[in-house]
């Protein structure tokens, strides 16, 4: 009789090696919450130095999250093809790099081209660490899961608004993105070592060396190596990803109250979030306090995910 691996897991009791690969998910979500959100705690100093109007400030804050929709939209599927470790490594390298040359521009229409671009990155991060993380968790703890990457996102939200607040008495507002660019390729290195491949794509795509592969990470999960890889898995999944079935009967109004009801609460999170520092500003706030709003915000959604994660 054939194995069920993930059927398995979903059902053994989670490993230390298992919350190992979760909290390097979590520690790639607060990279990306730290990436995302710098623009929105830099974007005083910015408008200050350029003397940028409302609607170029506009761009810069926007440009990064339609990067993220871009990479989740874009990038994101090709986990599928090409193993969500390998896709995750891609797009720390973009992120980084795109991060730190940030900190050079001369101009806000090159800032805006890269925050894009690290934008993609950061999307494509999102989208595979989530499911990664989701996948190495049991049965009854992947609730639990998800909701520490949620909260993930906040840390680095909030770890970025403190940071910038340093960084940019001291050092200006280059350093910060200099400073995220750096920490996000030391976090590339760590995700080389350190990052597993997802099961589900070495049992479903069988790539080249995925019996060794699997074997190694059910050792490591405390389970029982494989003989061979199961047959049915890549079909199974297939079947099972078909997107056409989430339209199908009444399912269709309902997963389009779904995504619009999503696309509702991020439109009003990433507007309070990016814009509430630069409106406190010009209200007559000074740059500090403005800043200091922004943080006080991630901490207070820090504590709300905390709170019904747990």
């Amino acid at each position: 009789m054939q194995r069920n691996v993930l059927d398995e897991i979903n059902n053994t009791k989670m490993s230390r090696y298992q919350w190992f690969v979760i909290l390097i998910c979590l520690f790639l979500n607060v990279i990306d919450g730290f990436d995302v959100m710098v623009m929105a705690f830099t974007a005083p100093s910015v408008s200050a130095e350029w003397a940028l109007s409302g609607a170029q400030i506009g761009i810069l804050l926007s440009a990064g999250l339609f990067g993220m929709a871009a990479g989740s939209i874009f990038l994101a599927p090709l986990a599928d093809k090409i193993g969500r470790r390998f896709l995750i490594l891609i797009c720390l390298i973009i992120a980084g790099l795109s991060m730190s040359a940030c900190g050079l521009v001369q101009n806000h229409s090159m800032l805006a081209a890269l925050r894009f671009i690290t934008g993609v990155g950061v999307g494509g991060i999102l989208a595979s660490s989530n499911v990664l993380a989701s996948e190495y968790a049991n049965a009854r703890w992947r609730s639990l899961a998800v909701s520490l990457m949620s909260t993930g996102y906040g840390i680095g939200a909030t770890l970025g608004g403190v940071l910038t607040f340093v960084l940019i008495e001291h050092l200006g507002w280059r350093s910060v993105f200099l400073a995220g660019g750096i920490t996000t390729l030391i976090m590339f290195a760590f995700a080389v070592w350190l990052l597993p491949e997802s099961l589900d794509y070495l049992l479903a795509k069988k790539p080249v060396r995925a019996l060794e592969n699997t074997n190694m990470i059910l050792q490591r999960m405390q389970l029982t190596p494989l003989q061979m890889l199961p047959e049915s898995v890549q079909a199974e999944q297939q079947k099972g990803s078909d997107v056409a079935k989430l339209f199908r009967g009444q399912q269709g109004f309902q997963t389009l109250c779904l995504w619009f009801a999503f696309f509702l609460v991020m439109f009003g999170f990433y507007f309070v979030m990016s814009w509430t520092p630069k409106i406190l500003i010009a209200m007559g706030m000074s740059r500090d306090q403005g800043v200091s709003t922004g943080i006080l915000i991630s901490i207070g959604g820090f504590l709300v995910q905390r709170l019904l994660g747990f």
